[in-house]
């Protein structure tokens, strides 16, 4: 299949691009060679590729970045969406589209299913959730794949707490909100399979286990033995500029039912992740 990847320098993007098969055709495209942002850009690289399937894992993911740089957020989460199902529309290709958990105000107390009415707290999640309506509206052969509190892609918030302990230093974790916590190489070992189903729609594909950043710090130093301590956090005392959902875990009424392999156990995927790191 011919695959076109934007993102492909972020961290789900560089997971996807060492698992995938190599007899794929794949076009991977960073943040520095593609601005999804610009329409004409999208429109003049992608389209004359031809590509099968446009891979959509880039986005402005600095959820209090947004909120200081709305127009940047828009731009990037909600504009170019719109621009990559417009040049998977020109090509007849489908389009993977994927979104966050912060589409939810996490004041369900239980997680969020892919039927629940979305109402976003921050700039952030207002702007995937833009993202995603485009693509609904512009594409019926789409997928928008909502994950959540990703981690393990090395440069990430979680892989920077863990060295941090393992230098006996102390990292902090949120530990009064929740989510699912999803080791991005699981996630992206997903994409083939879902996108191979055709069965196209919105899922949510996460972490199976909801819990705080503070806990799965603290799990991480247990397994490995880390001898950093991890200091618990309040959100609303750290003076962040974005709010967060309390509770926005996910689950899934679908991905069992359309044969997507069920996601590891939070405990395998920090032991998966750890070795790796």
């Amino acid at each position: 299949m011919r695959l076109l990847v934007a993102g492909a320098g972020g961290g789900l993007g560089r997971a996807f691009l060492e698992l995938v098969p190599s007899h794929h055709d794949v076009h991977p495209f960073t943040h520095a060679e593609l601005d999804i942002g610009d329409h004409h850009a999208v429109m003049r690289s992608l389209v004359p590729l031809k590509p099968e399937a446009i891979l959509n894992f880039a986005a402005f993911t600095k959820v209090d970045g947004c909120e200081l740089e709305p127009r940047r957020a828009y731009r990037a989460n909600a504009l170019g969406a719109q621009s990559l199902a417009l040049a998977a529309r020109a090509c007849g290709a489908v389009l993977f589209h994927v979104s966050t958990d912060y589409v939810f105000d996490g004041e369900k107390g239980a997680p969020y299913d892919e039927l629940h009415a979305p109402n976003p707290l921050s700039v952030y999640g207002r702007s995937k959730l833009a993202g995603e309506r485009f693509v609904r509206r512009l594409l019926p052969e789409h997928f928008v794949v909502r994950t959540a509190f990703m981690f393990g892609a090395g440069d990430d918030y979680w892989t920077k707490a863990v060295r941090r302990l393992a230098a006996g230093e102390s990292a902090g974790g949120i530990a009064d909100r929740v989510g699912s916590p999803t080791y991005v190489r699981h996630l992206a070992d997903r994409v083939l399979p879902l996108l191979f189903t055709e069965r196209f729609g919105t899922y949510h594909v996460a972490g199976l286990e909801p819990t705080t950043w503070f806990d799965v710090l603290v799990r991480a130093k247990h397994l490995a033995g880390l001898s950093g301590e991890v200091e618990p956090q309040r959100a609303d005392e750290l003076g962040l500029a974005a709010p967060r959902p309390r509770d926005s875990s996910l689950t899934s009424l679908f991905t069992a039912e359309v044969g997507l392999p069920p996601m590891p156990p939070l405990e395998a995927a920090l032991k998966e992740a750890l070795e790796r790191l």
